[in-house]
């Protein structure tokens, strides 16, 4: 449960960093603490509350055969002909990269969501929580980070391969270099924010543990 709760912080916070709530509406948008904001500011919708349907998240986890207290949570929203994104993480050390990959979780690299700005390689040195990149996915920047025989070239092609379940979030470390925690994206349902219970229901709304720290 314990591990549960980490990973729904995580992702209830990025979320929000997409201007998204909990329910897969509109949400306030939160700063970032850790990275530079600048691809953030403008991650409000501009032309109503956006689409449930077109908003997709990854709960990160270990991949198999990695132990690791690590968690995390990516969240990919298809807006005005682009991908926003943001990918949050607990735990994690010494982090290198992170991707979207085509088709399985070491699959072909689309995209490069971290280090986003310049779709390279870049070390967090040592333990790090929090927000790990957030920005806007382009025809461009998919053209500039995607590996040769990836077969999206474009944020249609992405979208296409998120829509049919073929995309994976993977976040590589030192230690971990062929990833250590992942999760494929899949449609966002409000019922992914409530924690199971025994019997496999979940918890009502207004049973659920407060999350009133700023912990993810």
């Amino acid at each position: 449960m314990q591990e549960f709760d980490t990973s729904r912080r995580t992702a209830l916070k990025v979320l929000a960093l997409l201007g998204v709530g909990a329910t897969g509406g509109a949400g306030a948008t939160v700063g970032d603490d850790n990275h530079d904001g600048d691809d953030a500011e403008d991650d409000q919708h501009d032309d109503g509350e956006p689409d449930p349907a077109e908003l997709f998240v990854a709960f990160l986890e270990p991949q198999d055969g990695v132990e690791s207290n690590a968690r995390g949570a990516a969240a990919v929203q298809a807006r005005q002909g682009a991908l926003k994104f943001a990918v949050g993480v607990s735990n994690l050390e010494n982090t290198m990269m992170g991707h979207i990959h085509e088709n399985e979780a070491l699959g072909p690299v689309a995209v490069w969501l971290y280090d986003f700005a310049t779709q390279a390689e870049r070390l967090e040195e040592g333990q790090f929580t929090g927000l790990l990149d957030v920005g806007t996915i382009t025809d461009e920047v998919i053209a500039e980070g995607r590996a040769p025989d990836a077969e999206s070239e474009t944020v249609d092609d992405l979208l296409g391969k998120i829509d049919a379940g073929d995309a994976y979030v993977n976040i590589h470390t030192e230690a971990h270099p062929g990833g250590e925690i992942a999760g494929q994206l899949v449609p966002f349902d409000p019922s992914m924010m409530l924690p199971p219970v025994d019997g496999g229901n979940v918890t009502p709304p207004n049973e659920s543990k407060d999350e009133s720290d700023d912990d993810y």
